[in-house]
């Protein structure tokens, strides 16, 4: 495509984080930007709530500092000083034998460490053995340059089934909502491409064990007030637009006719519609959205590709116990509990809010948050009252953590199709739907329409900041040198 100046006159579709990252930069670069978001509030999969007088977080909870971009980012918008780190604490998976600590040097995708992994107990003598294999194996199963596989089929054909089962089915899997029978190594775990590709091992890998497990307690932070000050300080200054939903995308020489249309109560078939022109158009929102708003400009296949995407839908229950009863409860003295898929329970991990976070501990009350749901699991989700749903993950708590009194304050939050799976074939999928939607803009002497966002470049708020990075960057000509991670906290 031929090259064009930077665009003056921008709408960002999506208030979550990637877009209002994509409207800052687009922003401070010169560009008139307009942010629109069918919700009532910034921050998309953000969302702080007050429980017994608590800024407490119903869907993401922390941000991840792996990135050195986001780092920079926080600093910028003045947040770095402030901000409050996870707590040191045992992150406990459940297993056969109960709760056993999760080993120092495992990450979401396995192992980079088998000495914990041997002395954690884990691990059957089967298992351990064919662990242990894996430096030798690494140089018989080598990803081609384009090969993708689902997460399963390479942690086991490195590990064995049991690391695979054991230990990246409730990180992984748990992280993303999702199947690792289905999930893209590509795309759901980036960071190990490189060294998949080599065929080095990855027990023996020096960049492998600097990548380090995304989990790791001091790499997470949020703020007292909580995790909605990083959307709102991202929006300051903006031009967002709220209960506005774009829609009657068309292409019009050298930029784009977009419907915004304003509900008048919150409704979204209600209100004033205005006809507006762009010159560009970053498409902050989930790829269902987004498939809908582009079906003018491509190709039936490109447009179902989006369309077609997978979605899970989670469920949080926000729970204050007197802290008497928890003070005794060994489990509690860890920062939380995950669980594989295979586990025949409702609850896919609970996180002790009150352990983990320094600033959430209270003298008379202790708090937790438990979450349900996987990809393939709405209908049984979604069979459940709020009652009936908060019962069960209440029982699941008391069998693995022995906490059988009843809290003194719940709050049930649902998140239906939020999760985004992104399954094999998932990054060839959008790079196809990129070149068709480069190939609409150069038809018209404009800029491309750009996606951005957890559906396409990763599930987790450093993946949406850095997707959101990438897609300004790309208005403005300019070539980032990082790239978006999957690194994932929810």
């Amino acid at each position: 495509m031929t090259s064009l100046p930077p665009p003056p006159n921008v709408l960002v579709v999506g208030a979550g984080v990637s877009g209002l990252t994509a409207a800052r930069r687009l922003a401070a670069a010169g560009a008139v930007v307009t942010v629109v978001d069918a919700g009532d509030r910034v921050g998309g999969q953000i969302r702080t709530v007050d429980l017994a007088d608590r800024r407490l977080e119903v869907g993401a909870e922390a941000v991840h500092l792996a990135s050195p971009a986001v780092r920079a980012l926080l600093a910028e918008l003045g947040l770095a000083d402030d901000a409050v780190a996870s707590g040191p604490g045992a992150t406990w998976l459940v297993t056969r034998r109960g709760l056993r600590r999760l080993p120092a040097g495992v990450g979401p995708s396995g192992p980079t460490q088998l000495g914990p992994v041997v002395r954690s107990g884990i691990l059957g003598p089967l298992g351990l053995a064919r662990a242990a294999l894996e430096p030798s194996i690494a140089r018989r199963r080598v990803l081609g340059p384009d090969e993708d596989v689902d997460v399963r089929q390479f942690v086991a054909g490195r590990f064995g089934s049991q690391v695979a089962d054991r230990f990246v089915d409730p990180m992984l899997g748990g992280l993303h909502s999702g199947d690792i029978n289905r999930l893209s190594l590509q795309s759901a775990a980036p960071r190990l491409l490189e060294v998949a590709r080599s065929g080095r091992s990855l027990t023996l890998s020096r960049s492998a064990r600097r990548s380090g497990p995304s989990v790791a307690p001091a790499a997470f932070v949020t703020w007292r007030e909580g995790l909605e000050r990083l959307p709102l300080a991202l929006a300051t200054g903006l031009d967002v637009r709220l209960r506005t939903r774009a829609h009657g995308l068309q292409g019009v020489p050298g930029g784009y006719q977009v419907t915004l249309q304003t509900a008048a109560s919150g409704e979204a078939g209600e209100g004033e519609e205005q006809v507006e022109r762009f010159d560009a158009v970053v498409l902050a929102c989930p790829a269902t959205a987004a498939a809908d708003l582009v079906a003018p400009l491509v190709a039936d296949a490109d447009r179902a590709a989006l369309a077609g995407q997978r979605f899970a839908s989670v469920a949080t229950v926000l729970l204050a116990f007197p802290r008497s009863v928890v003070d005794m409860r060994p489990a509690l003295r860890g920062t939380g509990i995950m669980l594989s898929s295979t586990s025949g329970r409702l609850l896919k991990s609970a996180t002790f809010v009150s352990t983990k976070w320094p600033h959430q501990r209270h003298s008379d009350l202790y708090f937790a948050r438990l979450s349900a749901g996987r990809a393939g699991q709405d209908a049984a989700l979604d069979a459940l009252d709020d009652d009936t749903l908060a019962g069960m993950l209440l029982a699941d708590l008391a069998d693995l953590t022995g906490v059988t009194t009843r809290p003194v304050e719940r709050l049930v939050t649902r998140w239906p199709h939020t999760m985004p799976q992104l399954e094999v074939g998932h990054a060839g999928r959008l790079a196809r739907v990129r070149a068709a939607l480069d190939g609409a803009g150069s038809n018209l002497g404009a800029h491309p329409i750009l996606l951005a966002g957890s559906s396409y470049d990763g599930v987790g708020l450093a993946a949406a900041l850095a997707s959101g990075e990438a897609a300004a960057a790309s208005l403005l000509g300019e070539r980032l040198t990082t790239s978006p991670t999957s690194a994932s906290h929810r």
